[in-house]
């Protein structure tokens, strides 16, 4: 059981009168939620809850807030959170409500029996019962320990916890944490809301339009268009400025590892380099394609460079040519 809700079951003259304003018969099926909700407010002027509102005309109450809150947005409406809090009885606890509690079930197999050992009364209420049990008749001093068996103390015990389930009213903390600690009942939330009318309300949702087109100004439709309100002081999205290529990016990386570790840049793109340097020096093969017009770009003034040192010039010839110092040239 929960908590009554307080709203009275739907009359055959109400859902007379829904049933011919919005034109479908709301006790067989709803699909316009919307509509339906419109035509309640226009009558009624609020939904004071709408989770029973819902339950009455057979509605998901998922969908009736969805198009409450859709509604609220055009300010055909405005919602008003709710939230209620009860408990609520698991399958073991209504179990308990139908059959009493486990503790009264282990009393009354004790006492028709007189005495009865542990294995005894697992055997005749079942080893779950038997455990439970026990342990609240001898909390509740309903029974006692006489050498291994059990016997009774008392005559006739109320059950007070299948009482207690049976109302799930005034519960005391204490009370409430013990049957939540024994898995009995859940503490449940249930959240809904109250729909009223809004600034905008009307019968009929009507669109908004969003922008001003040629055509409206052609017509002059423009003039009796409801338009969605402009924010003039918001400001637009950022612009992105674009991303490196990934080769750019490797190379920057290299460039601040370089330079963390003490060299300086050169202002390489002010200089014209010879292909000896650039090249021979280096011991790049003549055949190797970055020689190739396509990749190096030459100059013709000047078209050669006089300024390389004869003796290292005639070694780095040797090398290219005959090999040296490992190289086959």
């Amino acid at each position: 059981p929960v908590h009554d809700l307080g709203q009275p079951a739907p009359t055959t003259t109400s859902v007379a009168k829904v049933n011919h304003l919005v034109g479908i018969d709301v006790e067989k099926k709803m699909g316009d939620e919307e509509k339906l909700i419109l035509t309640y407010l226009n009558d009624n002027k609020v939904i004071e809850d709408s989770l029973p509102w819902a339950d009455k005309f057979k509605l998901g109450h998922i969908k009736v807030v969805g198009t409450a809150k859709s509604l609220s947005v055009d300010q055909y409406v405005v919602t008003e959170n709710l939230s209620r809090s009860f408990f609520e009885l698991t399958d073991q606890g209504s179990e308990v409500v139908k059959n009493g509690s486990q503790e009264y079930k282990a009393f009354l197999a004790i006492r028709e029996a007189g005495k009865l050992s542990m294995g005894d009364l697992q055997t005749k209420v079942g080893k779950d019962v038997a455990k439970v049990g026990m342990a609240n008749c001898m909390k509740n001093k309903w029974i006692k320990k006489d050498g291994n068996d059990l016997v009774p103390v008392v005559e006739s015990p109320e059950d007070i916890v299948q009482k207690q389930l049976t109302s799930l009213k005034d519960l005391s903390e204490k009370v409430a944490k013990d049957l939540k600690k024994r898995k009995l009942v859940n503490f449940v939330t249930q959240k809904s809301i109250k729909i009223m009318k809004g600034p905008s309300f009307a019968l009929e949702r009507k669109k908004k339009a969003a922008d001003i087109t040629k055509e409206m100004l052609d017509s002059g439709a423009w003039k009796d268009t409801e338009f969605k309100p402009y924010n003039l002081l918001t400001f637009g999205e950022n612009v992105g400025g674009g991303y490196l290529h990934p080769l750019l990016k490797v190379r920057s990386e290299f460039r601040k590892i370089l330079m963390q570790m003490g060299f300086e840049e050169m202002p390489t793109n002010k200089w014209v380099e010879s292909s000896f340097w650039n090249f021979d020096s280096l011991f790049q093969p003549q055949s190797h394609p970055a020689r190739d017009a396509h990749d190096t770009f030459f100059i013709k003034d000047p078209a050669e460079t006089v300024s390389v040192p004869a003796d290292y010039y005639e070694r780095v010839k040797t090398m290219h040519e005959n090999g040296g110092a490992g190289s086959i040239g």
